[in-house]
């Protein structure tokens, strides 16, 4: 039996309150822990860098020292962050993040490491995909940068730490925070087997080949093409690979 009074309309919804539903359903402590996260990978805040202060980040990010204070919680949980008590917060190494754990056990064995690096391909042929749809301009300009730096270098280590760069800002340019930090695990737990590889190549030769394949990466995640940047980038890998013997 249906009733004959008329239903009571209901009231309209005010201008905004679908904007301000939205607006409350943002996990603000995300937002401020991704931001901060980004910077420690791309490596704009280092290892014992000091993070600002929370009035700072409650004034950069116009949040309160709540939402401030559980985005540090979950970066110190992490492990990528730690509170020095009556001196603040400090950055620690994206290695130690807590997302991704490999023991040196399981390292000991040279196989092992040409399997980690079997690893890094299948990551970052995707990772360089990803970049070229999704950079920017502060994106292309630190890759750029690492290039330059790459191509300029005089000794091993500047040379590795400027390649590893490089990877991490294409990693940044996906605007994924957990390929960067993936991207920064794998390629630190490489670092030392990489520097020892390369002192019994000659660095002249192996700085102007490895220069000339990241220039490819970078051509063409410029020009956003997906395929050939995610192609460079394997081909770069594989020709690396058999350079340090793996």
């Amino acid at each position: 039996m249906t009733s004959d009074h008329p239903k009571p309309d209901l009231p309209a919804p005010e201008p905004g309150h679908r904007a301000s539903v939205r607006s409350a359903r943002i996990d603000l402590p995300s937002v401020v822990a991704d931001e901060i996260r980004q910077r420690i990978v791309v490596g704009k805040l280092t290892p014992g860098d000091k993070l600002p202060t929370e009035r700072e980040l409650c004034d950069e990010h116009q949040v309160s020292r709540v939402v401030v204070r559980e985005a540090i919680a979950r970066l110190r949980h992490e492990g990528l962050v730690a509170s020095h008590q009556g001196k603040g917060v400090f950055v620690a190494s994206p290695e130690n993040s807590r997302f991704l754990e490999i023991s040196e056990q399981s390292l000991a064995r040279p196989e092992s490491y040409r399997q980690l690096f079997e690893l890094r391909l299948v990551l970052e042929s995707g990772t360089a995909a990803l970049a070229a749809e999704h950079r920017d301009k502060g994106d292309l300009e630190a890759m750029a940068q690492c290039l330059e730096d790459m191509r300029s270098t005089r000794d091993y280590g500047t040379f590795v730490t400027a390649d590893i760069g490089f990877h991490r800002a294409i990693a940044a340019a996906t605007k994924n925070p957990f390929l960067g930090l993936f991207t920064s695990f794998v390629d630190n737990r490489l670092k030392e087997s990489i520097a020892l590889a390369l002192k019994s190549l000659d660095l002249s030769s192996t700085v102007a080949v490895s220069a000339a394949e990241h220039g490819d990466i970078y051509v063409h995640i410029r020009a956003g093409s997906a395929a050939k940047a995610s192609n460079a980038m394997r081909i770069h890998l594989t020709n690396a690979s058999r350079r340090f013997g793996l």
